[in-house]
């Protein structure tokens, strides 16, 4: 629907947005608190995984001392519960995980909807690129630039 003006015979532009998304940016503060928290969660579901394999070995007469590489066991751990955690809650939650939960924050895309599955899960396995923890000192996360997203206040 195009709108002119009566006396100017110019063109309103804004005619046509139904609604303006304004969002308001977490900070800085807020972001490094949802890494720390969630890094944590993630630590300690990768931790029960570990302990529920090692408990499993042990009952079905194995010894996790004849696992072959415990080291790739374990980073396949910690970055499954990653990618689980965060696509998983994000996606189910409305942008939350434990941490945004906790600093009152929330994952949206860019023009301010709600995020899916597939943006969800894109934006976790962004989190595995090395040193991507370090780009959330800069003006916004890979994973956000890469997936269109941020974080804002509830």
């Amino acid at each position: 629907m195009e709108t002119i003006h009566p006396s100017s015979g110019q063109q309103d532009l804004l005619a046509d947005l139904d609604e303006i998304v304004v969002l308001n940016h977490a900070t800085q503060g807020q972001r490094f608190a949802n890494y720390l928290i969630d890094l944590i969660v993630t630590y300690l579901i990768a931790f029960g995984l570990l302990f529920l394999l090692g408990v499993g070995i042990s009952l079905n007469g194995g010894d996790t001392e004849d696992l072959p590489d415990q080291t790739g066991l374990y980073y396949l751990a910690v970055y499954s519960s990653l990618i689980l955690y965060t696509s998983v809650m994000e996606a189910f939650n409305k942008g939350r995980t434990i941490g945004k939960l906790i600093t009152g924050t929330y994952a949206v895309k860019n023009d301010g909807q709600p995020l899916d599955f597939g943006t969800a899960l894109k934006r976790s396995f962004s989190r595995i690129v090395p040193f991507e923890p370090f780009s959330g000192f800069g003006a916004a996360p890979w994973h956000d630039k890469w997936t269109d997203t941020t974080v804002v206040k509830k």
